[in-house]
């Protein structure tokens, strides 16, 4: 029996006592045979991390998977095998996954009731200069906000708790078409001594980002800025189109130049909404990028666009293919980011803090920006002490992976955060059958093979640059 290519995250060093309590498999080992690899390889969702097995301790592995009596059977395992395993998750104490799942959600719920923070994406107008086929926003009236809710915002902001850490967040619509309402808005914040940023957004599809705007918002400590562009140029320009026709893809390349040069600490995080008619682009994008800004202060996401029940007018990508797409895009290319893949996650979703918004711009307050514009969705006001508490409580606690019982089953729970809660809301209410998994459980095989690739290629990368200079960090909006 032999145990290769542990490839692991963060694991803590654990030496097996056969005093120890007894063992037994995790429920959050996934056991398969990767055809792409040619091994047989346990995937434990806790560590994240993979461990490529002989054959006969595979087998051995599935009988005990099957075992009435898996703590006797683990017994009979070689010793330095079995301290491997109980490092990686694969062998744990009979209480050990349940008491990971209490804590998780209790990190989850801490998390999500904190309010030494105070979270705000503001909206100060509806009105959009770009006709994207997939938007959600498409049929929401052009109006902007008037000067009496740009005053209440700052008042609201003045006696929430967290206001002295505050993250701000422009959207829209289109925000910059709103600049004026933005520098009126910082400007009375800034007046107030209790009121501190700490960190400051926008996320914008950038064709009305000229110089003095970077310079305004460099003033400001803008940190991040987040920006499509979906594919090369002839692509992007029938997906992000203008409302007079124009092209739009060189006119926002040179804008981000413009950030590069004027708000070098500013992050601008370049989204990419793949469909059926763009998928191919990605990749296109990354290496065209990657050579003409090199080392700049940017990231490349890609998101799947998706149909919000607003008329989007793209073809999606099939989920079937999903995972197939995500594999070859690793295997044709040395880059990661092309998909969130596996990794622990704990509440990072907005909708589910209790002291986090979106305000609308006639000053109602959403949970989700997705939600603005639908009055159902509406928890309450800056002009109003009263909230939709029942709508609150269906976002924080109603519609998380520990109020789903196949969730809670889930090989995936200590690397997922039970997809969109707005979805599973929607569904709810809707008391529609749905599936949130943001997995295809069906193809996960093929996912976790393109997680250890990335993986793997990471660990190689990291060893290779172990004397550089050089070093590489993610950066998550």
């Amino acid at each position: 029996m032999e145990i290769a290519d542990c490839v692991t995250l963060h694991l803590p060093v654990v030496k097996y006592n056969s005093r120890m309590h007894s063992m037994i498999l995790s429920k959050y080992n996934y056991l398969y045979k990767s055809k792409r690899h040619k091994k047989n390889f346990i995937y434990n969702s806790r560590s994240s991390s993979f461990i490529s097995v002989s054959l006969d301790l595979y087998n051995k592995l599935i009988a005990i998977k099957g075992s009435s009596q898996q703590e006797k059977d683990i017994e009979d395992i070689d010793n330095d095998i079995k301290e491997a395993f109980t490092k990686a998750k694969v062998f744990v104490s009979k209480l050990e996954d349940d008491n990971f799942v209490q804590q998780k959600k209790l990190l989850k719920y801490t998390q999500s009731f904190q309010e030494r923070e105070l979270g705000l994406i503001v909206v100060p107008t509806f009105a959009c200069n770009f006709a994207c086929p997939y938007c959600y926003e498409c049929n929401l009236p052009a109006i902007f906000m008037d000067e009496k809710t740009e005053d209440q915002i700052v008042q609201f902001i003045r006696k929430s708790r967290g206001a002295d850490m505050l993250h701000l967040c422009w959207h829209g619509g289109e925000p910059l078409l709103a600049f004026e309402n933005i520098k009126r808005i910082l400007k009375k914040i800034e007046l107030e001594d209790s009121v501190k940023l700490k960190s400051h957004s926008i996320v914008t599809n950038g064709y009305l980002l000229d110089e003095s705007k970077c310079s305004f918002f460099r003033d400001y400590n803008l940190d991040t800025i987040q920006i499509t562009i979906d594919g090369l140029r002839e692509q992007h320009n029938k997906s992000r189109i203008h409302k007079n026709g124009n092209p739009t893809f060189d006119i926002i390349l040179n804008n981000i130049e413009k950030v590069f040069e004027i708000m070098p600490s500013c992050h601008v995080i370049i989204r990419m909404n793949v469909h059926a008619q763009n998928e191919k682009d990605y990749p296109l994008l990354h290496k065209m990028l990657t050579q003409r800004w090199g080392d700049q202060n940017y990231s490349i996401q890609m998101k799947y666009a998706n149909d919000h029940g607003r008329g989007c007018r793209v073809a999606c990508v099939k989920n079937k293919n999903k995972a197939a797409y995500i594999q070859n895009m690793c295997k044709s290319n040395s880059f990661r980011g092309v998909i969130s893949l596996p990794s622990p996650q704990i509440g990072g979703c907005a909708a589910t803090h209790i002291n986090t918004y979106v305000i609308g711009t006639t000053g109602e307050l959403y949970k989700c920006w997705v939600d603005v514009g639908k009055k159902e969705k509406i928890v309450g006001s800056i002009f109003s002490d009263s909230y939709n508490t029942a709508l609150i409580s269906q976002y924080i606690l109603g519609t998380d992976m520990f109020s789903d019982k196949k969730c809670l089953e889930c090989i995936l729970l200590p690397a997922c955060d039970g997809g969109c809660n707005l979805r599973r809301l929607d569904y709810k209410i809707s008391d529609e059958p749905f599936d949130n998994c943001p997995i295809n459980l069906n193809e996960l095989d093929i996912v976790l093979d393109a997680f250890y690739e990335i993986k793997t290629s990471q660990r190689n990368n990291n060893h290779q640059r172990e004397n550089s200079i050089f070093s590489y960090s993610d950066s998550i909006f």
